[in-house]
């Protein structure tokens, strides 16, 4: 693939000299034919902070315990985390629905829950503008407290409607620790990163502060900003740390059975709810849609996986067998890497089904 290898180079080239991202760092592969490529802006390229892409991870976890009969998604995450987590944590026009919030809830947005993270308080500013201005980080208890502030999007489970936020993830990570009777960390180098042999991936922890200069500086309007403690607090919703090329693995393992049963698979990806502008919400997995009125070629239009507020990005392309990650290294704008996604499209061909993941026929 020289002539398509040329026009993605082109790409990430033109996003690399822009002042509003970070060094970039994106490998792609088509396992059906044996391609791929490597870019990075700098060299050696450091590994990268997935921020919300974490989620990947802490949902192949959920999967596994399913599937050994662990928990079942209809569980009520109160049975498994107790009253007083879940306690008025779901008030939404004077009715509590707290109790009513199950395992799939979490992992398909479809809980109401507002994110403790970035939704806007009565003032303006966020828990993120905060972490923006004083990086201080947060206990778990304090991110739930924060929703608990925050009124809902909806009522719990309402089949229409989804909603991203990672105040779930906050609670799926208290859902395996709670299985497990292990600290979500421990858990996925356990299951996830030992097995996979990812030697570049680790999750970020407060003991792990001191680390952080090995990792790739986020920036934020065009400026480099430290956020040790902010991240290290993210935990199941995005606190991982990994290289574009250990995303691949993990993705291919994600989407092909090689963490959970890949039947799985259909049940997750059967059902899409809008969450976000052109992020639709399946289970435990997101997928992005290019939309028609910007896509420059003729192109695919479907990718599925799940970006990172940190300007990460794992995406597969069911239409080519393709295969992305990496990551822009920015946080100021969640919808600039799904800008070089969209951009990306535009110089693949139309179609190649010869790549097509088995487990996942019908995505595009």
């Amino acid at each position: 693939m020289p002539a398509v290898e040329t026009r993605i180079r082109s790409v990430l080239d033109r996003f690399s000299e822009r002042s509003d991202t970070g060094s970039i760092t994106f490998a792609l592969s088509t396992p059906h034919n044996g391609w791929s490529m490597l870019y990075e802006s700098e060299k050696p390229e450091p590994p990268y902070f997935l921020g919300s892409a974490t989620a990947l991870y802490t949902a192949a976890m959920i999967m596994q315990l399913r599937e050994e009969g662990a928990l079942s998604l209809d569980d009520p995450v109160r049975e498994i985390l107790g009253d007083d987590v879940v306690a008025s944590l779901h008030v939404f026009r004077e009715t509590d629905y707290s109790e009513h919030i199950t395992v799939r809830h979490l992992l398909s947005h479809t809980s109401g829950l507002s994110s403790y993270l970035t939704e806007r308080r009565a003032d303006g500013s966020s828990l993120m503008t905060d972490a923006l201005a004083r990086d201080r980080g947060w206990s778990i208890e304090q991110s739930l407290s924060a929703a608990r502030s925050m009124r809902p999007k909806f009522a719990a489970g309402d089949p229409r409607r989804a909603h991203f936020s990672g105040t779930n993830y906050v609670l799926l990570g208290l859902v395996i620790e709670a299985v497990t009777k292990s600290t979500w960390s421990a858990a996925v180098v356990e299951r996830v990163i030992g097995p996979l042999r990812l030697t570049g991936t680790w999750p970020f922890r407060v003991e792990d502060v001191d680390r952080y200069d090995s990792v790739s500086p986020l920036r934020f309007e065009g400026r480099e900003v430290r956020l040790p403690f902010t991240l290290a607090s993210l935990r199941a919703q995005g606190s991982i740390v990994s290289t574009a090329e250990d995303g691949l693995v993990f993705l291919r393992a994600f989407l092909s059975g090689g963490l959970f049963d890949a039947a799985y698979l259909l049940e997750m990806t059967s059902h899409w709810r809008r969450a976000a502008n052109t992020l639709e919400a399946g289970i435990g997995i997101a997928r992005f849609v290019v939309p028609r009125f910007q896509r420059p070629g003729p192109g695919p239009r479907v990718f599925i996986g799940h970006p990172g507020e940190t300007g990460s990005a794992l995406y597969c392309v069911p239409s080519h067998g393709l295969y992305i990650s990496g990551s822009i290294n920015q946080v100021a704008d969640p919808s600039a890497v799904h800008q070089l996604i969209t951009t990306l499209s535009s110089v693949l061909p139309p179609h190649d089904t010869r790549g097509m993941p088995a487990a996942i026929p019908s995505l595009s």
